[in-house]
Order: structure tokens, then sequence, then C-alpha cells
């Protein structure tokens, strides 16, 4: 519940520092007091936009700070120990609103994003502004208001994963519908290609060795002249044979190294040119013997040439580059040939996922069907306490057209109204007047506050166009919630104030130079004086403090 709320340079607040405690707190003051300042207050420290212009005049800076008791709010305990924002129980925030529009936020003293006071205000307050009533027509606050009764959070949260992963689903088979004509075309191209190209047995070594027999058969004549000419020169030649020359000077040179020592490297030298040369001779003579370079095969080698570049031409690639080129058109043609596969297989995906949609709708509406009777019992049952003695409420739940559903379920949800006896239901933004609405609006704030699970209520002058006896038994609607929750109530009525437990005064105070305001809590005497000046006005008589100090007596749970 909230303990603290403490107001700095925010509008006309100088500096305000109040307490709350459990049960009902009523505030009240002068028409214009600047008693809704501090649901002003309240929404920015839990995480509102701001703006400069609600710092006091002259000051730089506005600061709002509220304090929280957790101690039975596991809800909050929870979510604090998570974001690792725990301390001892105690929720403390803090907002500043600086003049160059900078804002900061602070929980239990850590900087934290705006969002993250967003989620302790969804933990912690509900508050009800003046025009409330207002956004009751639409039919997403109607939802709202059935699905928050029927508890379907954990069914809508499933839902709107399953919701998600079938969209998704969905899209991927449009999709492939959109590209499946392109795909055919494709296909039948990559299976006629790969056709064309499948007999060759194309590889890189096959292309590369190709390549290197026809320049071989090319140059067959050259190379044979070529290899039998170094054979005859190097070793068969009878006069003049390189090994012959080199052989003689070797043996020369031998017999004279014993005498010159120089010539003994010289002989080295020559011994290995021998060896070499006799290397070489049988190399060429091995090459005479084995190289078969038939120039009848380079017609065959020139024809599959042919063959090759013109396939290379017409996929507008280089010949060496047709292996690759022919794996990645395989590697398509599979892919495209598992597309099918795919498909089915997304297909019925697809079904799945629209099967569990379908289920956890039915579930919806089952869980919404059950809240509806009983809860729209209940509003009629209070508003007919105030003020429409004939009025009467329904829920409306149809199915959507078509099978249709979205991720927050398969139906229209409709909250229909009659406000005389023996007239017929319709839509509540047709059938009910503004104060009509206000109060219905009001007599389900009531009847749903205690199907929240935020600890505290507040109610910023939603009883505005009613008084008497029905003002009455909204301040007991007010005060029976209070048993459970704490309710912060900004009223101008006296029968509501009276039903507090404890009641802030707001008092507009005027200097010279500026205007700030005032908040006392009042004790028993004060509330007598407060409460007969709502009743009576200025001028307060001892018959107007009689009967305030009447309806604080007869106040009771």
């Amino acid at each position: 519940m909230l303990t603290n709320l403490s107001v700095r340079h925010l509008a006309v607040v100088d500096d305000l520092e109040l307490s709350f405690a459990n049960g009902m707190t009523s505030l009240t003051g002068e028409t214009g007091a600047g008693k809704s300042i501090l649901v002003d207050a309240m929404s920015l420290v839990l995480g509102d936009r701001a703006d400069s212009n609600m710092i006091r005049f002259g000051e730089e800076r506005a600061e709002i700070a509220a304090s929280f008791d957790t101690s039975k709010n596991p809800v909050l305990q929870k979510w604090l120990i998570e974001e690792e924002l725990d301390d001892d129980e105690q929720c403390h925030l803090r907002r500043t609103i600086n003049k160059d529009g900078r804002s900061r936020a602070y929980i239990n003293g850590r900087t934290v994003p705006l969002s993250q006071l967003r989620a302790v205000s969804e933990r912690t307050i509900d508050i009800h502004g003046q025009h409330a009533h207002q956004s009751l027509v639409r039919s997403e606050t109607q939802r709202l208001l059935l699905d928050t009764v029927a508890k379907t959070k954990p069914l809508l949260t499933d839902l709107a994963v399953a919701y998600k992963e079938w969209q998704t689903t969905k899209q991927q088979l449009a999709e492939m519908k959109q590209q499946s004509q392109d795909h055919a075309a494709r296909l039948e191209l990559l299976q006629y290609q790969v056709k064309e190209l499948d007999p060759l047995e194309l590889t890189d070594e096959f292309i590369e060795q190709l390549l290197l027999d026809q320049q071989l058969i090319a140059h067959a004549s050259q190379l044979m002249a070529a290899a039998e000419s170094g054979l005859h020169q190097i070793f068969d030649q009878e006069e003049g044979a390189a090994y012959d020359i080199i052989a003689k000077v070797l043996a020369d040179l031998e017999k004279l190294q014993n005498i010159e020592p120089q010539f003994i490297n010289l002989v080295e030298a020559l011994n290995s040119t021998v060896i070499q040369l006799d290397e070489c001779s049988n190399d060429l003579r091995h090459y005479l013997d084995n190289t078969d370079l038939d120039p009848t095969r380079l017609d065959e080698i020139e024809a599959q040439l042919t063959v090759l570049h013109n396939l290379a031409r017409k996929h507008h690639i280089e010949i060496e580059s047709l292996p690759g080129h022919y794996q990645q058109l395989c590697d398509e043609l599979t892919a495209l040939e598992n597309l099918s596969n795919q498909n089915e297989q997304l297909q019925h995906v697809f079904v799945e996922q629209e099967k569990t949609c379908h289920n956890l709708c039915t579930k919806l509406s089952q869980q919404r069907l059950k809240a509806a009777k009983p809860l729209a019992e209940d509003i009629t049952q209070t508003i007919q306490q105030l003020a429409i003695p004939g009025g009467r409420i329904e829920f409306m739940i149809t199915p959507m057209a078509n099978g249709k559903f979205t991720e927050m379920g398969a139906d229209n949800i409709q909250l229909l109204v009659s406000t005389n006896p023996g007239q017929a239901v319709g839509e509540l933004g047709k059938v009910a007047s503004g104060g009509e609405l206000a109060r219905i609006s009001l007599a389900i704030q009531v009847v749903t506050a205690g199907t929240r699970s935020v600890p505290t209520l507040v109610f910023d002058e939603v009883d505005v166009g009613i008084g008497g006896g029905i003002a009455e038994i909204v301040g007991s609607h007010l005060r029976k919630l209070a048993k459970t929750q704490q309710v912060i109530c900004i009223t101008h009525l006296p029968q509501v104030a009276a039903q507090a437990h404890q009641q802030l005064q707001v008092n507009k105070k005027q200097g010279r130079d500026s205007t700030h305001i005032e908040i006392t809590q009042l004790n028993q005497q004060q509330r007598i004086e407060e409460i007969a000046r709502m009743l009576g006005g200025v001028n307060l008589t001892e018959t107007t403090r009689l009967h305030a100090k009447e309806m604080l007596e007869h106040t009771h749970d």
C-alpha cells in the first residue's frame, strides 16, 4: 500500500509531505484548491508523461517521491527481486523533472527507465480519473472489464503467444504461395540445365586434364622432336655427344687431381653432371617410349571442349567454372524439390497452431460466459442503488463471423444497458445519459475493485453529478472496499468524505507574490468543521455542525 507521498515544486505545490494509512482516506477542500494535483503527482511518480510546464514558477526542478509497503504485496516483491531492485519490503520511487525537459526515475535509489516505474504502477495503484466513464463506451474497455473479473490473463497470455506463432506461419505460407509460380518456372529450368550437364561428369580435375591434353596433343610433333633431339645430342650421337665429352674431361682431370688439388672440386662437379646427364637420357628415352600423343585424339578432345565452351557461354561463365556452377544448380534443384515437402510440413504446422488458438479461444469464451452473468447482476444491483432503480446490465458475448479470432479471442463483447423498467437493453453509449453513464461507471468500479490485485485504489472525483442519499451509498461502497484494499478518494461530497477512516484537507494559500497549497490531516473536531463546510457553505451554523457530527458518528463498517 501507499505509505508516503512527497511533492516539491510541482504546479502550485511548494513542498508537501503526506502519510497514508490503511482503510479509506478522503481528500477534501474548496473547488480549485488543488486536490487533483496530488493525483497528477501520483501519476508522474508512477511513470506518466511529464511536461516541464508543470514545474512551479521560478524553480528549476520538480520532484515527486512515493513509498510503498510491500509486505502484503507478493506480486510486487517478486518483481523487485527479479529486477534486483528489492529493499527490505519497501519500495521507494522518485521522479525528477527538469526545466530543460529531462526526467529521471529511481526505484530504491537505483536509476531506472520510466517503463520500470510503470511496471510498479501496474502492481500497486489503480487510479480512476474524473472522466473514466467516457472510455466505458468503447468495446475494448468493456472486454477488459469482463476479462479482469473472469481472470482470463493466463489464457490471454497463452493465446497471445500461440496467435503470434500462427500469424508467422500464415505469413510464411502466403510468401510461399506468392513465389510458387516463379518456383515452378525455375524448377523446370533447373531440371533441364542439370539434365544437360549431368552426362558430362563435370569435375575440376576433368576440365583441367582435358585442357592439358589439348595442349599436349596440339604440340605433339614439337614435343617428340625435342625429346628425340635432346636424347641424340646428350647420349646417342656417335661423335660429339654431350655425355661423351663430359666423361672424357672427367677422366683427364681424375688422372691429374693428385698433382693439382684444385681439380678435386672439378672432378666432383663433373661426376655429378655425368650422373645427371645419364638420368636425363633415361628420362627422355622413357618419355619417347611411353608417351602416346596420337594426333587423331585431338579431334575428340576438341569436340568435347567445344561442347563445354558452348555450355559455358550459355551460362555466362568460363569453362573452368562449369563444375562449380553445375554443383550450384544441383543444390538449388534439390532445395526447390524439397520446397513442396516444406510447404506441406508448414501447412500441417499451421493447422495445428490454428487448432491450438481455437482451443484457447473456446476456453476463453467459456470463462467469459461463466463470469458475465453474475458480474452483470452485481452491477445491476449496484446501479439500482445509485438512482437508476429500473436499470439493468447485460453482457452480450457472440462469436466473431466466419470463425475469425484475434489475440484477444474469438468473441464480440458488448455491454448492454436498460435504464428504465420494461425498456429493452441497448448499446451503452446510445441508451445511457451522461449522468447515468457516470453512475454506471462508478458502480462498475465499486463492483470490480475487489477483483483487482493492486492494493491501492484512487478515485478522483468519480462521484461528480450525484448527491443526497446516493452519495451516502457511494461512500458506503467505498468504505466497504477499504476492508480489503487501501482507498484514497478525492471528493466534494460530505456523505462520501464522512465515510473515510482518515480525512485530509487541501487548502490553497495565496501570498503577495505566489500561491501554494497546504494539506492537513484532520482530527475529529476538524473533520466536523470540514464536513459542515461541505454541507452548508461559508456560513456555518450549529445545526450544520450537529448534522456533520451525526454523519461521522453514524459511520461504521
